[in-house]
């Protein structure tokens, strides 16, 4: 049950709020005016909101950047408003997210804000998890929306949607609902479709236990990696990493430990992995960006940095 009790407590578990400003990401929808209407009532707490107006949705772009503002200025709260003209035909969904979230960090250290909190709850965390299954995933795909992410917050992670229309309802609060979220041209719509006939109470629970359980496993991973990188790391300086072939060899399977590995320096491709561990002494491949190259030399992998972006990570 989502209440300004529930939430507070929620909120305070994960993290610290004093001395704290923080951004709230809102659009017209329901769950952002319910996140901010929840953060309103946050005693001694600087708040301020940012609105994006992408113009995809004609006068119902502009009502819904009305209503922000006159809900604002009621609650007396500072409201940022940045409008974008997106012309280019495809990927206009992907576009604009990176363009919000591009302003929400510029925003974010010119202010010197501490967070962005937004207005993602379980059930776009549970579509987020059949959308990636159907494009192909690991268990990083499947252990759900992560509460924090650097500067962003989810603090409505906990509570559903059938939550927020309770809470919205019981409070008098209005929304504007997005047109685009009933296109079924939208894989997401489509599955959001489906998944509401099914999810239920008990579904719930069982999901947020399923979440808990495999957050533990993937941290669990990455600790074991962290191991495993010191048992197949020769030497290293900041030019360059020696690896042992003989310690790879010894992994298994040896494709999952090569691509986790070496994912961070951005070689993505497991058939080239393969190919250069493989191959005669000499080979070389580049990293799908080229920042990076891995030679093999004998029974070692040295993978080193490029000259042009040397400043690149190489930790």
């Amino acid at each position: 049950m989502l209440n300004f009790k529930t939430f507070l407590k929620t909120l305070k578990d994960k993290i610290d709020l004093k001395q704290k400003k923080i951004y709230l990401a809102v659009s017209g929808g329901v769950d952002s005016l319910v996140l901010l209407d929840l953060f309103f009532r946050i005693k001694d707490l600087k708040i301020e909101v940012l609105h994006c107006n992408f113009k995809l949705r004609g006068a119902e772009s502009e009502e819904e950047e009305n209503l922000i503002k006159t809900i604002c200025k009621k609650k007396k709260i500072i409201l940022h408003t940045k409008s974008f003209n997106i012309r280019k035909k495809s990927s206009k969904q992907i576009l604009a997210r990176k363009l919000r979230y591009l302003w929400f960090k510029k925003m974010l250290k010119t202010n010197y804000f501490n967070y962005i909190a937004l207005g993602h709850h379980l059930n776009d965390s549970i579509e987020t998890i059949f959308l990636n299954l159907i494009r192909g995933t690991g268990i990083k795909g499947i252990k759900g929306i992560v509460f924090k992410k650097k500067y962003l917050i989810r603090p409505l992670l906990d509570f559903t949607k059938k939550d927020i229309l309770s809470y919205a309802k019981n409070n008098k609060i209005s929304w504007i609902e997005d047109s685009s979220n009933i296109n079924e041209t939208f894989l997401r719509n489509k599955i959001r479709k489906i998944l509401n006939k099914v999810l239920n109470n008990e579904a719930y629970l069982g999901i947020k236990k399923s979440f808990n359980i495999l957050k533990s496993e993937y941290l669990m991973i990455n600790n074991h990696l962290n191991i495993i990188k010191k048992y197949i790391l020769l030497k290293t300086n900041i030019q360059e990493k020696t690896l042992s072939l003989k310690n790879l060899f010894n992994l298994n399977p040896i494709k999952i430990y090569l691509y986790k590995l070496l994912k961070v320096y951005y070689f993505n491709n497991i058939r080239n992995l393969i190919q250069i561990i493989i191959s005669k002494s000499g080979k070389k491949i580049n990293s799908k960006n080229s920042y990076f190259s891995i030679k093999k030399k004998k029974k070692h992998l040295i993978l080193y940095r490029n000259k042009k972006y040397e400043k690149k990570n190489f930790s």
